[in-house]
């Protein structure tokens, strides 16, 4: 049998009762489950963006994110090229692997990791955003962030490990 003409096939769609003739039930149904397979496996849509990303909430102000509260509060003492200049504590938070190398790196004023893995929100790096630190000054120097930027690093942290912002 040869297939029918691409005009067939669209009066077939365009007039449902020509789906009901036996002879185009399977094109019918091949039609239907190749739309199903294609819907079925759907995350969201772009009017829901938390379906994509595990629906967690974002603390992080609309078009704030961890990285861009790194870059613009603390890159400045706490580079690739700072680091290498011997400033911020040896501390880099700009090499990949953030927030991963928290939970390794060891703080220079305390003997402990600048995140704790049992208790990621009590983490001695978010510690130092606070005005008692525990030791050395509050972070960043000479400024502090607003609450909406420091709710944006605690979820990073708390639900990054060991991801990147």
């Amino acid at each position: 049998m040869s297939s029918p003409p691409l005009a067939h096939v669209v009066v077939l769609f365009a007039n449902p009762s020509d789906a009901r003739r036996p002879s185009r039930a399977p094109l019918a149904s091949l039609f239907a489950a190749a739309l199903l397979a294609t819907t079925a496996g759907c995350a969201g849509g772009l009017d829901d963006p938390d379906r994509f990303t595990g629906g967690t909430a974002n603390s992080c102000a609309p078009g704030t994110t961890a990285s861009s509260v790194l870059q613009a509060q603390c890159f400045a003492c706490h580079s690739t090229d700072s680091v290498k200049n011997n400033n911020g504590g040896g501390l880099d938070l700009q090499a990949a692997g953030l927030p991963g190398r928290l939970y390794t790196t060891t703080a220079t004023c305390q003997a402990v990791p600048m995140a704790d893995s049992a208790n990621p929100s009590a983490s001695f790096f978010l510690k130092k955003l606070t005005d008692s630190p525990g030791c050395g000054a509050k972070m960043p120097q000479g400024g502090s962030l607003n609450a909406a930027d420091t709710a944006c690093l605690t979820e990073w942290l708390v639900a990054g490990k060991p991801g990147s912002p």
